[in-house]
């Protein structure tokens, strides 16, 4: 399966507007063979909120190699800042890009054909019906912002309607308002104080706009449609909240989101776009004028509403936040998840999509993600994939035609996303959008937790060492490297570690093994630096040690690895390929400086070990490595039961792909790695040496070694002064 995928970028999506423009893309993708993506935003509030800057890091992955073209809802961005920055994302696309709504200044920027219903046509229309149905001459028009050009634009059709019968206009009546309630209140309040004459109707240019009048009418005792009618562009289904009914003019979204995603693909296809003809709209009648309401119209929206209030009472009701605070570990927090997707209706499936370290917060690294299905009944395992990796999803769930994205966080905290999959033109509903802000919460409570049994472990606290580990923390390191260059001492090397842990669940039972980790690796370190110890844990990934440059800053670096892989409690918590090394000489450096550059070169090692983690098979390959690396020993053994030869001839093509080493050379690096170590570690003779590590020929151990290391053994173990 390899269908084009195409992506929505808005604001919300839950609202009524975007849910009627997203079905019609959706129905029209499927039929053109394509899959649909859609980013959206969580909260959507006008004003500025510091905590809510990283949801918008959603859009981002509208980047991904697997999207073919892109629908933008422009008028989704209900403020400036968002719009521009939306733009700024927007403008480094390489694929075709098609924008739905108003022209906002913000998208100047952009270069993309704008579909959009016909304002003025469409007030026109409703204009006149007042004039043709009801017979009205005096009719005021409420509408927008001054300084917006869709609010002139309406203005526009309500001209025209009189012009054409015979009407003059009078801009008196035109009133600039701000498309919400307040605006409709204070023309209503100017009416029932006398300021303005009682007109015969009022249009409003929004139905916001329409339910602020009504409100205030009959809050005066003024009879709407007996003494005034009012009526509005643009249906919602909140009008069943205000009385007396609202008729209005429901613009034809579905349409619209349609003919959108066919310019697309003509877009897509290299094909000639064909000229768009905007969809009118139709009436839809309620009692604020005396045209009778449409019955079964009214009662589909009653219905809909009655399920949506069943829906928040029992979001409201539901015990799933206090559940999750009393949770455990993490994979009694995915089940409490679980337990309540019921919630989402409609939907075909749902994956929680968590960065691979999301409990991290000093973690820089976003491209593994580490996703689950969390529906109880269907296959719950954890998988890993690129961030930006969209289809995999489609690929397990081949039924499904669209797949909402959304963020989960919590304050500048980015965890990752929640996929939701609908195998119909569908989407979710406000429900999601607060049961998704308890999944957040949850995450982060359980974070807090974990970080806090972690703390427990270290329960001495001093200013310079590192609780935990007993080694130098960040501010003693320093000062320790400031003494010795204050000395004129020696020139140092630096050599620095980085651990990649990646522990799924997060539970009390993982911290207990991170603390494992980090003890054995400490115990490394301190091998390694012999005495005196200048050597630090400076972040919860990473080791700083230094040491005089006995041997080459290669050697150093590959040393320190021999040593932390034959430390079998790290082995076994994190594996043979968590950990990178690299080293540097130190010359007239401060230590920021020194380890800034020795961190750029460990970066480089460090990538290679992201990168491995998004092979499919890696978690089968570094089971067989840390075999391997745990017991170098037995891997060339005749009778070995841990590696027969049926399940070597399993792996041996994948391994070099996924660790960059053929399986037979990794094994031979594994006993060279050991007999590193114990070269630097013990005063054992050559034969000895060789037995432990597996090699009943000294004399050809003794070549191999040399071979590998690029100096014979014993000249290795005078290099590093052991």
């Amino acid at each position: 399966m390899d269908r084009p995928l195409i992506a929505i970028i808005t604001g919300i999506s839950s609202c009524y507007a975007e849910k009627e423009l997203l079905h019609g893309i959706i129905a029209e993708n499927r039929k053109n063979g394509y899959d649909t993506v859609v980013f959206s935003a969580i909260y959507n509030i006008v004003h500025e909120d510091a905590y809510l800057e990283c949801e918008k890091r959603i859009f981002e992955l509208v980047y991904s190699q697997d999207v073919s073209g892109v629908i933008l809802f422009c008028e989704s961005f209900v403020d400036e800042r968002s719009r521009s920055d939306i733009a700024a994302l927007l403008q480094k696309l390489t694929v075709p890009l098609v924008g739905i709504g108003s022209e906002l200044p913000e998208f100047d920027c952009l270069s993309y054909p704008r579909l959009d219903t016909n304002d003025v046509c469409e007030i026109e229309e409703l204009t006149d019906h007042l004039i043709d149905v009801h017979g009205f001459t005096d009719i005021l028009m409420l509408t927008g912002m001054a300084e917006v050009d869709v609010s002139h634009e309406r203005v526009e059709g309500y001209k025209n309607s009189l012009t054409k019968h015979g009407i003059g206009f009078d801009p008196d009546k035109v009133i600039f308002g701000d498309f919400w309630m307040t605006s409709g209140e204070a023309l209503a309040d100017s009416i029932i104080r006398g300021e303005r004459d009682f007109p015969q109707a009022v249009i409003c240019a929004n139905d916001r706009m329409a339910y602020g009048l009504l409100r205030r009418f009959s809050d005066a005792g003024i009879k709407v449609p007996e003494q005034i009618t009012v009526i509005a562009y643009e249906y919602s289904d909140y009008r069943l909240y205000y009385s007396p009914l609202l008729t209005c003019m429901k613009r034809d979204r579905e349409s619209l989101g349609a003919a959108a995603a066919r310019t697309l693909h003509c877009m897509i296809a290299g094909e000639p776009v064909p000229e768009f003809v905007p969809p009118m709209g139709n009436m839809v009648y309620g009692s604020s004028c005396s045209c009778h309401a449409d019955e079964k119209y009214f009662q589909e929206e009653q219905r809909y509403a009655s399920e949506r209030l069943n829906d928040y009472e029992l979001n409201l009701f539901c015990t799933m936040e206090h559940r999750m605070t009393l949770c455990r570990d993490m994979k009694e927090l995915i089940g409490i998840i679980g337990d309540f997707q019921w919630m989402i209706r409609n939907k075909r499936s749902m994956y929680l999509r968590l960065y691979a370290d999301w409990y991290d917060l000093n973690s820089v690294s976003e491209s593994l993600m580490q996703s689950r299905c969390i529906v109880p009944y269907e296959d719950n395992s954890v998988f890993e994939h690129d961030r930006f990796d969209l289809k995999c999803l489609f690929e397990r769930e081949p039924e499904a035609v669209v797949c909402y994205y959304a963020p989960v966080f919590f304050g500048n905290n980015l965890f990752g996303d929640m996929a939701v999959m609908y195998d119909k033109p569908d989407g979710y509903d406000n429900v999601f959008r607060h049961w998704l802000k308890s999944v957040s919460i949850g995450l982060e409570y359980m974070r807090l937790k974990n970080d806090f049994h972690y703390l427990l472990s270290c329960q001495s606290v001093s200013e310079y060492r590192d609780s935990l580990t007993g080694l130098y923390n960040e501010k003693g390191l320093k000062r320790a490297f400031s003494a010795h260059a204050k000395q004129n001492a020696p020139a140092l090397c630096c050599v620095m570690m980085k651990l990649l842990l990646h522990t799924h669940p997060v539970s009390e039972e993982d911290i207990s093994r991170k603390t494992k980790v980090m003890t054995a690796a400490a115990k490394a370190v301190r091998c390694f630096c012999g005495e005196p110890v200048m050597a630090g844990h400076t972040a919860d990934d990473t080791f700083v040690c230094f040491v005089p440059p006995r041997a080459s800053a290669e050697q150093l670096a590959d040393l320190l690895s021999a040593l932390v892989l034959s430390e079998k409690d790290y082995i076994n918590c994190a594996g043979s390929d968590s950990f990178a090394c690299a080293a540097v000489v130190c010359c007239t450096e401060s230590y920021s400086d020194v380890t800034e550059r020795c961190g750029k070169q460990l970066n480089i090692s460090f990538e290679r070990l992201q990168l491995s983690r998004s092979d499919p098979s890696y978690h089968e390959l570094t089971e067989l490595r840390d075999q391997i690396y745990s017991s170098p020993e037995i891997t060339f053994a005749q009778d070995n039961e841990l590696l027969p030869e049926a399940r070597l001839d399993h792996y041996r093509g994948r391994y070099k792909k996924c660790f960059g080493i053929t399986f037979h050379q990794d094994c031979i690096a594994a006993r060279i790695t050991r007999a590193k170590y114990y070269l630097a570690t013990t005063q054992l003779d050559l034969a000895e040496i060789s037995e432990k590590c597996g090699y009943f020929d000294h004399k050809y151990f003794q070549r191999q070694f040399a071979s590998s290391a690029g100096m014979p053994a014993l000249k290795y173990r005078a290099l590093l002064g052991r």
